[in-house]
């Protein structure tokens, strides 16, 4: 993938782990707006399946279900 198509994700994981402290919580959120990025590039409907994935799990849930597995 081109620099300049990774560029505004780059920036845009950055800026969130600045503005909050690098929290797990801006990890995961970081990391769901790259695979949403992801997503886009696809086909319409593969693009639609991707963001249903993505977004299938919410924060808290993934925090319940982590500190759980511990």
């Amino acid at each position: 993938m081109p620099l300049h198509t990774r560029l505004p994700s780059t920036l845009l994981l950055l800026w969130v782990l600045t503005l909050t402290g690098c929290s797990t919580q801006a990890w995961y959120e970081s990391a769901k707006s790259n695979a949403e990025s992801q997503c886009r590039q696809q086909p319409p409907g593969a693009m639609d399946e991707c963001m249903a994935r993505v977004n299938k799990t919410r924060y808290d849930t993934y925090e319940r279900e982590r500190a759980s597995a511990k």
